[in-house]
């Protein structure tokens, strides 16, 4: 029998059907779960819509919010009477009470709701086998959860155990562990959500360099956290000098001793290393941008990185010289997430399609064995 007369036609348009069911029920729950996530994310990350900016004492919320203009008075009442709430001021008044108040219930609502849809989602796919090939990425979102409860585990004990540190405000350090896990976390879903999970064979190659991006841009994310954490905007407002100096005087980058202390305390030094890196990374991708053709590079990858680390910087240059509007922090931080996905969803997509190629292969074979026989 030959080769070309071998009947191929019903396993060619049986599997695709029951494929893109698969696919398009895993896009649209990865989907569901990016929005939770985004939402936790920034409900979780820290409120920047008061005047004061961060909220200082966060309320005691329950899951049912108050209904009446009586109980919003109780709650009140009852917050008024945290000794924390004297210590830093207790000048909230009523109606910044309830934004407060919701701010926080959002948080812990959107944070339980994408904990169970991510715990439901990891269940279907351990016990339907049509969604075998979404495990490692729950596997992997439940290590970086993993990791994260780790870090900031030694981060406590670090400043628990440290003369050095525990002499400063040590807020900004858990707030840039924080920030830098949860936003790759969500970019992980964003970018499962973009590229579905699928067997395939993965090229080292590709994906060695594009762990590098990845390792740049956590890397500014934390300094981007430290920085909103320590408040650094306020050293310098003023882009791309530094308040009409070409670089910044050496004694304001070392005012702090031992001298790692001004990588993680300095505020000069903080928005220094981040406008570094930003623009460090702002030029690799020009760079990548530039060579796309002779490098022969995916377009569409090279593309869409350029033009989200430029929007990136054009809101991180905004957002430092009016003075850190809300919307703009808020808009450059969900940047920080869609720039970190670009990189995940280089990472899954380098991944060949082997997949189709294996079937291919294995029907060739088989086609042969018959036409053999």
């Amino acid at each position: 029998m030959a080769v070309v007369e071998f009947p191929l036609g019903t396993a060619e348009v049986q599997a695709p059907a029951s494929g893109w069911s698969a696919t398009a029920a895993m896009r649209v729950y990865f989907s569901l779960l990016f929005c939770l996530a985004l939402s936790a994310f920034i409900f979780g990350v820290g409120n920047r819509f008061t005047a004061n900016g961060l909220f200082n004492v966060p309320p005691s919320v329950d899951w049912l919010p108050p209904l009446s203009a009586q109980d919003w008075w109780a709650a009140f009442t009852l917050h008024q009477q945290d000794p924390a709430f004297s210590a830093c001021g207790g000048t909230e008044s009523l109606a910044e009470f309830k934004l407060l108040y919701w701010w926080e219930w959002s948080r812990r609502v959107s944070t339980a709701a994408a904990a169970v849809a991510a715990i439901m989602g990891f269940c279907g796919a351990l016990l339907l086998s049509r969604f075998y090939v979404a495990l490692p990425r729950f596997l992997t979102l439940g290590i970086a959860a993993l990791a994260y409860g780790g870090v900031r585990v030694l981060v406590d004990l670090a400043v628990a155990h440290s003369d050095v540190i525990s002499h400063f405000n040590v807020g900004q350090y858990r707030h840039g562990v924080d920030v830098a896990f949860a936003t790759a976390i969500v970019a992980g879903i964003l970018a499962s959500a973009i590229v579905v999970p699928e067997p395939r064979r993965e090229n080292r190659r590709v994906a060695r360099s594009e762990w590098c991006w990845v390792i740049a841009i956590v890397l500014d994310i934390a300094f981007g956290a430290l920085f909103a954490a320590r408040d650094a905007t306020a050293v310098w407002t003023t882009w791309p000098g530094y308040e009409g100096r070409v670089a910044p005087p050496l004694n304001e980058l070392l005012s702090y001793s031992p001298v790692w202390l001004n990588v993680t305390f300095n505020q000069y030094m903080i928005q220094l290393l981040h406008r570094s890196l930003s623009a460090g990374i702002w030029i690799a991708a020009l760079w990548q941008l530039v060579s796309m053709r002779r490098r022969q590079r995916p377009a569409n990858l090279v593309v869409t990185r350029f033009l989200i680390v430029t929007g990136q910087m054009l809101t991180g240059i905004a957002t430092l010289t009016l003075g850190a509007p809300p919307a703009l922090s808020v808009t450059h931080q969900v940047g920080s997430i869609a720039l970190l996905a670009c990189s995940f969803v280089a990472l899954m997509a380098v991944r060949t399609g082997a997949r189709d190629a294996d079937r291919a292969t294995s029907a060739a074979a088989h086609v042969t064995h018959q036409g053999a026989a």
